[in-house]
């Protein structure tokens, strides 16, 4: 599959924007690692996907190096307000429920890749760490953004996407990650 045929079936699944880059271009920061152990989605050390259970920091980023390219996946939705987090996480969903479906039809291209998503893995319903017992489905299981340290807007503007998009559309990102 070319470049473009990949960003036209990104497209038509459902993105507002598609873009690739090098993932040597990607910016690591391990202070964003914060973000996860504030916990304010509240899925640190009760997700596989989330840490500490994904991996440090360090491990993070060399999963990610061992690609050479990524496609940039961006869908801005309307929003009533950024603020509201009923609104956004409902976005998020969506966001990530079209990822998945790119993601699994790109399985079928190229077996080597992964993804990075935009918030905790929900492929099931309560996550099997909770309950003590293996993940369920390991091979479903995609970390997102903060859990890997990616920073999203030096991400955003390399691509040439959009990153804040007012009070009233909320972005959010996924990576196709491959060889």
């Amino acid at each position: 599959m070319t470049d473009e045929e990949m960003k036209q079936l990104a497209l038509d699944s459902g993105f507002t924007h598609a873009a690739f880059m090098d993932v040597a271009d990607l910016e690591f920061d391990a202070a964003l690692r914060q973000y996860c152990v504030e916990n304010t989605c509240g899925n640190y050390d009760r997700n596989y996907a989330c840490p500490p259970e994904c991996g440090t920091p360090g491990e993070m980023e060399e999963k990610v190096r061992k690609y050479k390219r990524a496609l940039v996946l961006e869908s801005v939705q309307p929003v009533g307000s950024v603020m509201d987090p009923e609104e956004t996480k409902t976005a998020k969903k969506a966001h990530n429920m079209i990822s998945r479906e790119f993601v699994n039809m790109m399985k079928k291209e190229c077996s080597e890749s992964s993804a990075v998503m935009a918030g905790p893995c929900t492929f099931c319903k309560t996550c099997a760490q909770i309950e003590g017992k293996p993940c369920r489905f390991p091979e479903e299981v995609y970390s997102c953004l903060s859990a890997y340290c990616i920073d999203a807007g030096k991400m955003a503007e390399h691509c040439g996407l959009p990153y804040w998009c007012g009070m009233d559309k909320v972005a959010f990102f996924s990576i196709y990650l491959f060889n």
